[in-house]
């Protein structure tokens, strides 16, 4: 084939470019301008203050999660410690990461990407030994055929593309699909907000790098031709360099007039705005205001627990959910799922709230939901004799011998 003939081919306006390459493209290079005349595309997005403490926050939540392979016999419901993937999941993925930093990276990957793939390092029927994280970059076409299998291209570092079937790889996908096979890049349909966003942090920053003065008037009382015109302006605007930082003097001929024009941020409603665009990104990643240190009023005890068990509804939980469908499909096999599926400890959030944790513990044992070593187990807590049983403890008499009577007795 002829150099003239591939460029034909490969460059000719009837060539249609596949919709995933496109969108590729947009996620890469940020898709054009948006209205505001900014790029924007994940990297950038993630250099606004808001996008990235919203994510920061959700990355640290998933991270502190322990996830745990559970087993079924019957009714009971344990921890499958000994199970080959209990470690793997709970406490280290692989050689060099450990669980909270894998899943605050997988989460990350959801916020910024819509998807997070791990290559599954193991030998043909036989256990998975690591968990190998692949950036979604580098993912080069995500394709499901006839038969709905997936295979996945793949680019790395030495120039090779490889192809890796749907049973080698784990994917986990933003809940948020339009085919079914991958998860939709929230930045990339977000554009548009993270663009007003960005503008007015540069906005800010010009407006306080020219001393808050945005710029000048000069006023001529003559008609002046284009190369007169022309020949001013660049004299003038030699002169007024630096004005913003240095103010030097500017010298002014022909019986000019100067006028500084006073444009205030608040004739321009600059912090009702940027308010409104950090409510608009925290609710795209369903992330309370007061979490990103932001908000009109300070929060009283009573909304801050109520925005903390709506974050843990609507934001932690259908996340966690996503992750421990997607171990099963993906990393568990079918005769495995029969017996184990993957927990992740959502009590785990409730750690900061001592006095809050010890009512739920206390109202937990006294209703038998728990017992007191099930309590002490998860306060990391060594369990004591007769504490394995599941009693009320409310009904308690006061014994009245010796240096004793103020202290309180179980009724057996």
């Amino acid at each position: 084939m002829s150099i003239k003939t591939w460029f034909k081919n490969h460059f000719s306006p009837k060539a249609r470019i596949s919709e995933y390459i496109q969108q590729k493209l947009l996620e890469i290079y940020g898709g054009g301008s948006t209205s505001s005349g900014v790029s924007v595309n994940s990297d950038t997005a993630m250099r606004l203050i808001t996008v990235q403490n919203c994510v920061r926050v959700r990355a640290a939540t998933i991270g502190q999660l322990p996830c745990h392979i559970m087993e079924r016999s019957g009714r009971m419901r344990n921890k499958a410690e000994d199970f080959y993937l209990y470690e793997l999941l709970h406490d280290q993925p692989n050689s060099w990461m450990t669980s909270a930093e894998f899943w605050a990276m997988v989460e990350t990957f959801i916020c910024m990407r819509g998807n997070f793939i791990a290559y599954k390092a193991q030998l043909p029927g036989r256990p998975i030994k690591a968990l190998i994280p692949i950036s979604w970059d580098r993912v080069t076409k995500c394709e499901q055929h006839e038969d709905y299998s997936i295979t996945y291209e793949i680019s790395f570092k030495d120039g090779k593309t490889r192809t890796y079937n749907q049973n080698q790889i784990m994917h986990i996908r933003g809940l948020l699909t339009l085919d079914g096979f991958t998860g939709v890049n929230p930045i990339e349909y977000s554009r548009e907000t993270m663009g007003n966003g960005i503008a007015q942090v540069r906005h800010l920053g010009k407006f306080f790098g020219k001393g808050m003065r945005p710029g000048a008037v000069v006023k001529h009382p003559l008609n002046l031709s284009a190369p007169a015109h022309s020949n001013l302006k660049a004299n003038l605007k030699e002169k007024m360099a630096g004005l913003g930082t240095h103010w030097d003097l500017v010298l002014i001929d022909e019986a000019m007039d100067i006028v500084f024009p006073e444009i205030k941020l608040v004739d321009q409603q600059y912090i009702e705005l940027m308010k409104m665009n950090e409510a608009q990104i925290c609710g795209l990643y369903r992330t309370p205001l007061m979490l990103v240190q932001s908000g009109d009023k300070t929060p009283t005890y009573a909304s801050a627990e109520q925005f903390m068990i709506n974050y843990l509804t609507i934001g932690v939980t259908p996340d966690v959910t996503n992750y421990e469908k997607a171990i099963r499909r993906d990393v568990l096999t079918p005769e495995e799922r029969k017996t184990y599926y993957a927990k992740f400890e959502t009590k785990a959030l409730l750690r900061s709230a001592f006095k809050d944790q010890m009512e739920g513990f206390q109202i937990g044992v006294n209703t038998e939901i728990y017992s007191p070593n099930e309590v002490r187990e998860f306060m990391d807590m060594n369990p004591y004799e007769g504490g394995d049983e599941y009693r009320t403890r409310t009904s308690t008499v006061k014994d009245s011998k010796g240096d004793k009577g103020n202290e309180p007795k179980v009724q057996e």
